[in-house]
């Protein structure tokens, strides 16, 4: 595409449905494989979620605290982040589950919900999450060829519904297509300065894998300003 106004007009297309695509032939299944993968699902989904975090943390040296108790490895909180996240559940459970699955996430002691909340503390754990997704596109998506983006807004707010937001967007939007003809991408927010937290990204369509990842709570920018720098990610995972 020569630019962004390129870009738009393709998301414009898509939008309302002029883009002309081309239908797909149905994949086929094997049903026996498939059966044995969801079999195999939260077993394989743990032992990957190990391995990777084992890899990246033979990566990167963590830092030597001072005197005192020894700190919980980050490698450990971040076993625990992950596996929380497959699960979709809260610190405290994630805690329990940290006592059913410790073993085969490879972590020797147990620890407080209070440490795995101080995980999502970006000087404790970033680095070392970066590394984890560095390796999965090395390993995931270097033989993807077709990605999809797409974004999203996560509420930092409890009252607040991206959905409901972005949906109500579009129909003032509807409402106003006769005064103003230009595309907007902006994303919706309320009067808050912090409610949502923006992203954006691309996603292997075979593997599922994200490849590239913008993430931002200013308002002031919308999604197409994000794919860019998500592309270049994408290119070279």
């Amino acid at each position: 595409m020569k630019n962004a106004e390129d870009l738009r007009n393709l998301v414009k297309s898509v939008r309302d449905r002029s883009f002309p695509y081309e239908k797909r032939e149905p994949a086929e299944r094997n049903w026996h494989q498939y059966d044995q993968a969801q079999a195999d699902e939260i077993a394989d989904i743990l032992e990957t979620i190990r391995d990777v975090v084992n890899i990246a943390s033979s990566r990167i040296k963590e830092e030597k605290r001072g005197v005192g108790r020894p700190p919980v490895a980050t490698s450990d909180i971040v076993k625990v982040m992950l596996m929380q996240a497959y699960f979709g559940m809260p610190n405290r459970v994630a805690r329990g589950f940290l006592r059913l699955f410790g073993e085969k996430l490879g972590i020797s002691s147990e620890f407080s919900y209070k440490t795995i909340e101080r995980g999502y503390e970006p000087d404790r754990t970033k680095k070392l999450l970066d590394e984890v997704h560095r390796i999965m596109n090395e390993t995931g998506n270097s033989m993807e060829n077709i990605f999809s983006t797409d974004g999203t807004g996560d509420p930092n707010n409890m009252k607040v519904n991206y959905e409901s937001k972005r949906s109500q967007q579009r129909i003032e939007k509807e409402k106003n297509k006769d005064k103003d003809k230009r595309e907007s991408d902006a994303f919706p927010h309320t009067k808050g300065k912090h409610d949502f937290q923006y992203s954006s990204f691309s996603v292997g369509v075979h593997t599922k894998m994200i490849a590239g990842l913008y993430t931002t709570d200013d308002h002031s920018i919308g999604e197409l300003s994000m794919f860019p720098d998500i592309m270049r990610q994408t290119v070279y995972c």
